[in-house]
């Protein structure tokens, strides 16, 4: 899995499944959106969705071919997480976020 030093990244396996899910919803050259908002049994949930393009407070990074943007408020939160797609059914993508304290069983929130 690919080290996210001072951004965030996807393994291969997830960046592979974001390109094909853009490509089949005619979003091509997006970028992937990562945000943390409230919710979930933890207290923060994960967002994932496409955008045309960053805003001007956004990070963008790049891994594996996909661009990655994330807002300023979420990046504090997010800043080294590695977002993978294990091969377990149903696939789901998880995330491996080093300042999460705590983190619900199902992997769909955390707690910093």
């Amino acid at each position: 899995m690919t080290a996210a030093a001072d951004g965030l990244a996807l393994s291969q396996n997830a960046a592979q499944a974001v390109l094909a899910r853009a490509r089949d919803a005619g979003h091509d050259g997006w970028l992937l959106r990562v945000a943390v908002v409230a919710g979930g049994c933890n207290g923060l949930s994960w967002e994932l969705y496409f955008v045309p393009e960053a805003l001007r407070e956004d990070k963008v990074f790049e891994s594996h071919g996909v661009r990655i943007a994330v807002d300023a408020a979420s990046f504090p939160l997010l800043e080294g997480t590695v977002i993978d797609l294990p091969g377990r059914r149903p696939a789901a993508f998880q995330f491996t976020n080093p300042r999460a304290r705590k983190v619900c069983s199902c992997g769909a929130s955390f707690e910093v």
